[in-house]
């Protein structure tokens, strides 16, 4: 039987791994906001970095995009990543803010490939409304990628999202029976967890 310390402790392991290994069913999870019409917006965003130890997780997003003001109007996020072949769903509530500078963006940026800078060089913001099909990108970079003194043009677009956790949802779904757990962050004391029935 799991103890509810290893579980939060196994649960962080777990997102942690979810930044370094693409194949990890953390490396996409969704991110859900309040959209601009009080109804939830989720999307797949790609896990860029997690620090336990100041319970941060964070995705990269272009700065004109919809879930920038979402967040600005309403702070409140949370954070779904599933992996099918652990079984295993965590439901992260968190604060999140857009980072457009400091030491976490200019990390964020300088650890970006050039391939991910790419994205960031879309002429048009993320969502407007097209004439037709269209891959949001210079023609120059339709069948290439920037160079690295090119890309740099993407960072005007770049934003790091930060998001503060303070509730994790633990569920491991199991033929023998599922086991479910919450652990809610208050300070000083940390982590406090309870079961949940499944």
């Amino acid at each position: 039987m799991e103890q509810l310390g290893s579980i939060i402790d196994s649960a962080w392991a777990e997102l942690v791994c979810g930044v370094k290994n693409r194949r990890h069913g953390f490396h996409l999870p969704t991110l859900s906001t309040s959209g601009d019409g009080g109804g939830p917006d989720g999307r797949v965003v790609v896990l860029r970095r997690v620090i336990p130890s100041e319970r941060l997780i964070l995705c990269h997003t272009d700065r004109r995009s919809g879930k920038v003001g979402q967040i600005a109007a309403q702070p409140e996020v949370l954070w779904v990543f599933y992996d099918f072949k652990r079984r295993l769903q965590l439901r992260v509530r968190a604060t999140a803010q857009v980072l457009l500078e400091g030491p976490l963006f200019e990390e964020a940026w300088s650890r970006c490939t050039v391939d991910s800078r790419r994205c960031y060089l879309a002429p048009n913001p993320p969502g407007r409304p097209s004439d037709g099909p269209s891959a949001n990108l210079p023609e120059a970079l339709l069948e290439g990628r920037p160079s690295q003194e090119e890309s740099e043009q993407g960072r005007s677009n770049f934003a790091l999202v930060h998001t503060l956790a303070w509730s994790i949802e633990w569920l491991h779904l199991a033929a023998g029976g599922h086991r479910r757990a919450r652990f809610v962050h208050r300070d000083p004391d940390g982590w406090t967890g309870e079961w949940l029935e499944p």
